[in-house]
């Protein structure tokens, strides 16, 4: 009888150590969904091939820019304005000069397009919508100003619109130094090092 009792009580010790998981805030329940989302992997995402060809085409760029981020490119500390400048513009030259022949669709493929429509589509609706479109509009660079050309310079005078934190979760992350900006309807991929636009999808919002 003593031991079957002992028994119990270690049964029941081993029972009450398990740690109970804590549970999911919104934001990491968010950001489970949008990993799931946008991830290369076909078990979990039926558009893992799409989002792993996007990869490859950012990860490239990132790549052209580590290469040709140096010498009078190179970022480097205890710099004056006047070298911030004149090494921002030599950066710019360069990757201008690497892209020569940089068209709309070679990081934004044409099956891509439409896979981010629909990641972004969801986001836009509801409260959380009104709020990401307000988000975007305090900030939003006056009409006609930004050219939408691949290699074309963001106008250094205009803001750039602050990407709401539900539409980030929702796409795929990306490679130093490269961010997403939403223009009026527009998606652009803009390389913040140079302020150049790298890519575009037209119409990605509707409103």
């Amino acid at each position: 009888m003593k031991v079957n009792t002992l028994l119990l009580v270690a049964i029941f010790a081993i029972g009450c150590d398990r740690t109970t998981p804590a549970p999911q805030t919104p934001v990491e329940a968010a950001q489970q969904a949008g990993a799931a989302k946008t991830s290369t992997d076909p078990a979990v995402n039926p558009n893992a091939a799409v989002m792993a060809d996007f990869k490859v085409r950012v990860d490239k760029y990132a790549e052209l820019y580590k290469d040709l981020a140096k010498g009078a490119a190179a970022q480097k500390d205890n710099r004056t304005p006047e070298q911030i400048e004149a090494q921002k513009t030599a950066l710019t030259a360069k990757i201008q000069a690497a892209r020569a022949g940089a068209k709309q669709g070679d990081i934004f493929a044409p099956d891509t397009r439409p896979v981010f429509r629909k990641l972004l589509a969801p986001e836009m609706k509801g409260e959380d919508g009104r709020d990401a479109k307000a988000v975007m509009k305090d900030d939003a660079p006056a009409p006609g100003t930004v050219p939408f050309k691949v290699n074309a310079k963001y106008p250094e005078d205009q803001p750039k619109p602050t990407m709401p934190a539900n539409l980030l979760l929702n796409l795929p992350k990306l490679p130093e130094p490269l961010e997403y900006r939403v223009v009026g309807q527009h998606l652009l991929l803009i390389d913040t090092a140079s302020d150049l636009i790298v890519d575009y999808i037209l119409n990605v919002i509707r409103t």
